[in-house]
């Protein structure tokens, strides 16, 4: 499996933007009958209704420039590496027992910056991207909560306040998740 969630990426914002379009249109439409129907000329209605199709536009865009900008800096990072699949980065810098969790865990990333991780290596500090996505829907956000589901970790656990790099993550996971403890058993079955 590839960390090239381009097509996911430019899928998500098809999607958003095909949505937001959606709510500028219906936003209009209804504006439009309310005016004909309740013979509101006045500008009050239509600042107001004008106001929330700007807002809604602003927040696509927002978006749009987000994603861009977090595939911009990730690039950078990774610029002038060799780039490999999540299997040969596992493979490569992880001893067997942790590397499906190694692959995984940057396949997750990958998934959840919407940005190609192909030259990615465990030392890089994977919480500075994310920190650039914003919101309650933020990329960290999502990252750790599908990390948490899919590794079956809780808050229970001792968890750092900042990892610091990638391999601090996969050991940190490899310890602690039990999900990562019955990967490692049936795998030496």
């Amino acid at each position: 499996m590839n960390s090239n969630p381009r097509s996911q990426a430019s899928k998500g914002l098809t999607w958003g933007t095909l949505v937001g379009l959606l709510a500028v249109a219906v936003i209009g439409a209804v504006v439009w009958l309310l005016i004909r129907t309740l013979d509101l000329r006045g500008w009050p209605a239509l600042w107001g209704f004008g106001a929330l199709g700007i807002v809604v536009a602003v927040l696509i865009l927002h978006g749009i420039y987000e994603a861009r900008r977090i595939r911009r800096v990730v690039a950078e990072a990774l610029r002038d590496r060799p780039p490999m699949t999540d299997e040969e980065f596992g493979r490569r810098f992880f001893e067997p027992a942790i590397a499906p969790v190694a692959s995984r865990l940057r396949c997750l990333l990958a998934e959840n910056l919407e940005s190609d991780l192909a030259g990615m290596i465990p030392a890089d500090d994977f919480e500075d991207w994310l920190q650039l996505s914003s919101g309650p829907d933020s990329a960290a956000d999502t990252f750790f909560e599908d990390l948490a589901i899919e590794f079956q970790l809780t808050r229970d656990y001792p968890w750092p306040e900042r990892f610091g790099s990638f391999e601090s993550l996969v050991r940190f996971v490899a310890d602690h998740a039990p999900a990562a403890q019955q990967h490692d058993q049936s795998e030496s079955d």
